[in-house]
């Protein structure tokens, strides 16, 4: 798949006026989204927990989690996040995808807009 970046706003669920532009890398192999902790703690939100990761090459490292407001094209939905370290990427991951009804085109290097799945039972 072709890497490519997209521009985000990020904001405190809280208090939705403190909000700061990003540029993510699209990796739908990452579950969630990977934010700087310098860009998180600009917005003021606290951790709301920690959780572990399994990286590629076998490694599990722990990170703490939070949620923001994220739109992107529009589409707007609180996400669930990691704090990313220093020399960490800033990643836009899958759940954060799903949430927005977002497809990966990867030869177009864009997201596409797509209705979200329900089972209903009438």
């Amino acid at each position: 798949m072709g890497l490519f970046e997209v521009k985000v706003k990020l904001a405190n669920t809280a208090s939705p006026a403190r909000s700061e532009e990003a540029q993510l890398l699209v990796d739908t192999g990452a579950t969630l989204s990977w934010i700087p902790r310098s860009t998180l703690e600009k917005l003021g939100v606290q951790s709301a927990s920690r959780l572990p990761f399994s990286l590629a090459d076998g490694r599990v490292l722990e990170r703490d989690v939070t949620t923001v407001l994220l739109t992107i094209d529009g589409r707007k939905a609180p996400v669930t996040v990691a704090f990313g370290e220093p020399g960490e990427e800033a990643v836009l991951g899958a759940t954060a995808l799903e949430t927005l009804g977002l497809l990966v085109d990867p030869v177009g290097q864009k997201l596409l807009p797509r209705n979200l799945l329900a089972l209903l039972r009438i």
